[in-house]
């Protein structure tokens, strides 16, 4: 409790007469004393500051302070700014509760929440109730995290966050969504968990998700694993493992990878794939290669190419060409029509290439070195 002057009842003077405005203001003014205290500042010498409080309340419980303050709450502690309607500050434990649209602003990272308590020894704070965390960059560019619940360790720089998990990065154009995440900033490392799933940003939106995904600040990349879906308007891709670097657009699908799309299925031991806006425009196979292909778009994919290393050259949604290498085989049959006779091929050799025009209907196919095979014609007994 405050310990306050006795007042003395016999003091007949006007000028010395306290009325109950002025004892209130000298309670101000004590509270005020008391809160600029050396009793006030953590052992790292982050000083208590109170800018605003429409109502103040201070308590002495068990040999704790307790202040309490209500109404555009507005504080420091060293550095960091507190905003809030109600605020709970226990000074022996130095705990501050802060609750109703709680703003805590601090370097590069600014926080709000319906609630927080944040601990000045340890520096870390629990949050609670629609909790947005937003990292500014050098030049407006920003990380964005909001979730139902979330941590944050200052000491370690580590944020924590639980339950309906959004995450936003400007820089790379990219969100994601989870249910658990941990985002270790002095590392410049993160990882989500529980239906992690990603988004590109632009016209031809690239979606992502695994069990688990990782994120590296420094290589600017993405590793998703276990149960991957990649995917596009345009094609789908599945594997147990997948490295996607955010900067130079290109991705590395392992574990049984599979490859679907509108001109072509495919496997092998790894896939890359290359972007451009995040558009695909390349993708290079590479052991144990097969692609099912159709004579021409949106037709069964009945011709088949296997080899060591197979390169397709993509535009949009076309099959521009194709090149095999290395161990090739394939097999290709011609339906007949008003145009062309029927037609089959099954061949072998070291170097196989195709060409397909603006429609995706097949224009050449020229196999080199080593050539071995069967050709069919209609009139073929």
């Amino acid at each position: 409790m405050l310990n306050l002057p006795p007042f003395r009842r016999k003091a007949k003077s006007k000028a010395t007469k306290l009325t109950g405005r002025k004892i209130f203001l000298l309670i101000l003014i004590c509270l005020a004393s008391y809160l600029s205290l050396p009793a006030q500042t953590s052992s790292d010498g982050e000083d208590f500051r109170l800018i605003n409080a429409d109502k103040l309340f201070l308590n002495k419980v068990n040999n704790e302070n307790i202040l309490e303050l209500n109404g555009r709450v507005h504080f420091y502690y060293g550095d960091t700014e507190f905003r809030c309607q109600r605020a709970i500050i226990f000074e022996r434990q130095k705990i501050a509760r802060l609750f109703g649209n709680v703003r805590v602003r601090n370097d590069t990272l600014n926080t709000d929440a319906d609630s927080i308590s944040y601990y000045r020894i340890t520096e870390f704070m629990n949050m609670g109730g629609n909790i947005i965390i937003t990292e500014q960059k050098t030049g407006g560019v920003f990380n964005q995290m909001a979730a139902d619940f979330g941590s944050y360790d200052k000491l370690n720089d580590v944020v924590s966050a639980r339950g309906n998990v959004r995450a936003l990065s400007v820089k790379d154009k990219v969100r994601a969504s989870c249910n658990l995440a941990h985002w270790d900033r002095k590392n410049g490392y993160a990882y989500l968990l529980e239906n992690p799933e990603l988004w590109s940003e632009g016209q031809d939106t690239l979606y992502i998700r695994s069990e688990k995904m990782e994120f590296f600040d420094d290589d600017r990349k993405v590793i998703a694993t276990f149960d991957v879906l990649a995917q596009t308007k345009d094609y789908t891709a599945t594997s147990d493992f997948l490295l996607y670097f955010l900067k130079d657009e290109k991705a590395l699908f392992q574990g049984e990878p599979k490859f679907t799309s509108g001109f072509a299925d495919a496997t092998a031991k790894e896939f890359y794939l290359f972007f451009k806006e995040k558009k695909l425009y390349l993708a290079e196979l590479k052991d144990s290669c097969l692609v099912w292909f159709a004579e021409e778009k949106d037709k069964p994919k009945t011709n088949w190419v296997k080899a060591d290393f197979i390169s397709m050259n993509i535009t949009d949604d076309n099959l521009d060409d194709f090149e095999a290498e290395n161990r090739v085989t394939y097999f290709y049959q011609q339906e007949k029509d008003e145009k062309k006779d029927f037609f089959s091929n099954n061949a072998s050799g070291s170097f196989l290439s195709a060409t397909f025009d603006t429609e995706g209907k097949l224009e050449t196919m020229t196999m080199k070195k080593g050539v071995k095979g069967t050709y069919r014609f209609e009139n073929n007994p």
